[in-house]
Formats: structure tokens, C-alpha cells, sequence
């Protein structure tokens, strides 16, 4: 598996030399295994780059852990997607009544923006998200996200090898049973992309966000035996410096965990 971060920052997309190290573009992970190409959420990081020069697919799978702008913000700009050679699996689990087609359509329709997913251009199928599916090769299997309105959790497998994708997660909300429950669906991954947005002491400001600890996922990161971990979804607020900061103090306690940056690879 190949795996690019292009998007790590949470919440909103932010700009500025003070998070130039780690980008600022909201949450987006192009993935390749098995001759597929598959796009873990739409966030910002999903637009604004030169997609013709190293995105030459004209199938694509696009899974969606939820329907919150900030991970949906790049969808109705990327350029494939206006492509009429193009076809796209888009994957998104239906909530509080909407399909996944139509949650993108709130999204995509006068007067909050001009072009329906159906004038795109690209040929668009629309999925809901079972808990096991398959992309080619890929295995896919999902499970539910403490996180307000829902969000799903990823698991894509090839090989021996598989990556864990868990943003917008909050296991300390939860109860034991939900802590567990992950860690038995991230059980030995070759790749953990964790949720960490918060530091200890902010939790107490902003329990109930969705969003975890870095403490609290520096714990996960290790029971689950992850073998390499990477956080992600960053504070909005958070500069280069204090991410660094924190990343040097969670390294000092296991050399396993990184924090993401835009435009990071990972083979594996």
C-alpha cells in the first residue's frame, strides 16, 4: 500500500507560515493498493493541487467518514470529478434519514452552491456503508465512531497489510466496551491514522466535540499494537511549534507514534 496525507488539520482548513510543517488543509488521505485508488474523505486537502499530474485513474473510490463540511469542503471543486471519463464509488452511511447522495446534495445545491452532484460530469455511483465490502482486492471493514451525528471507522486490508483509518473519535466519552470494541478492529495494523486532537487539559473544555485526547490515543495506539501510528486531525489552532512540542513529548513515550503532515508518504 502507498499512502499520502493531504489533508491532517481538523475543524477547519487554516493557512500561514506558522503551519507550513504540518499544512493546513483539512482531512484527506489518497490510498493505493491492489491497482485501486481510494480516497479516504474530501476535506481540502482533496483540492488545489495539480491532480492531472499524479492522478491519471478514470476509476476511483472515494469513502466518506461522515458528512461534516470540514471533510467534505473539497468534494464539489475536485477536478476529476468534472471529468466525463471519470467514474466514482462514493461511500458514505446513511444518517438521520439521508442517503449518502442525498447528504452530499445538501451540500451541493442552490443557494449554498451552484453545481448538483449530477451536472458533475463524472459518473457518480452512491453507496451506503455495510460493514464489510470490497474494493477490487481491497477488504473494507467499517465500524461506528463515538462522535456527535456518527462517523465511520476504516479498516482497509491487502495482503498482510492494513491500515486503520479513525478520525473524529472520542473513546472517552464512551464506555469501556467502545475502547475495547476499537481496539479488537485495530488489533496489529501496519497503519493506525488516529484521531488526536486534544490536549488533556483542553478536554475539559471540550468533551462532547467528538474528538480524542492525545493521551487517550497514545493509549489506544498502544493496545491495539498498532505497529506504526500517526495522529491526526489537528487542532485548528495549534501552530508548527506546539505541534512539535507535543509530538517530541508523545515520542519520549513510544517511538511508534508521529504527528501528520500534509503531504507525508508511507509504504507499506
Amino acid at each position: 500500500m502507498q499512502i499520502k496525507l493531504l489533508g491532517v488539520r481538523g475543524t477547519l482548513p487554516v493557512h500561514g507560515p506558522e503551519f507550513s510543517c504540518f499544512g493546513g488543509a483539512t482531512s484527506c488521505v489518497l490510498v493505493r493498493a491492489g491497482g485501486e485508488t481510494i480516497i479516504l474523505d474530501a476535506g481540502t486537502g482533496l483540492s488545489g493541487r495539480a491532480w492531472e499530474r499524479f492522478f491519471p485513474e478514470k476509476h476511483f473510490t472515494l469513502l466518506i467518514s461522515h458528512a461534516h463540511v470540514d471533510h467534505l469542503m473539497g468534494f464539489p471543486v475536485f477536478p476529476p470529478l468534472f471529468d466525463p471519463t471519470v467514474t466514482c464509488d462514493i461511500y458514505l452511511k446513511s444518517r438521520e434519514g439521508r442517503s449518502a447522495q442525498a447528504q452530499l446534495e445538501t451540500l451541493m445545491s442552490p443557494p449554498l452552491w451552484p453545481v448538483t452532484t449530477g451536472s458533475m460530469g463524472a459518473a457518480l455511483t452512491f453507496h451506503d456503508v455495510p460493514p464489510f465490502f470490497r474494493v477490487g482486492p481491497v477488504a473494507v471493514e467499517t465500524m461506528e465512531s463515538r462522535h456527535p451525528g456518527g462517523s465511520t471507522i476504516y479498516k482497509l486490508s491487502l495482503d498482510g497489510v492494513s491500515v486503520v483509518y479513525a478520525t473524529d473519535f472520542e473513546p472517552e466519552s464512551g464506555a469501556p466496551g467502545d475502547i475495547l470494541d476499537f481496539c479488537d478492529f485495530a488489533r496489529g495494523c501496519s497503519l493506525l491514522l488516529l484521531d488526536a486532537q486534544y490536549t488533556q487539559e483542553e478536554y475539559a473544555h471540550t468533551r462532547g466535540f467528538g474528538h480524542s485526547t492525545i493521551p487517550r490515543s497514545l493509549a489506544l495506539a498502544r493496545t491495539s499494537g498498532a505497529r506504526q501510528t500517526i495522529f491526526i486531525h489537528h487542532d485548528p489552532k495549534r501552530t508548527d511549534a506546539q505541534l512539535l512540542d507535543l509530538e517530541a513529548s508523545v515520542r519520549a513515550q513510544s517511538d511508534s507514534i508521529t504527528f501528520g503532515r500534509e503531504g507525508k508518504e508511507v509504504f507499506l
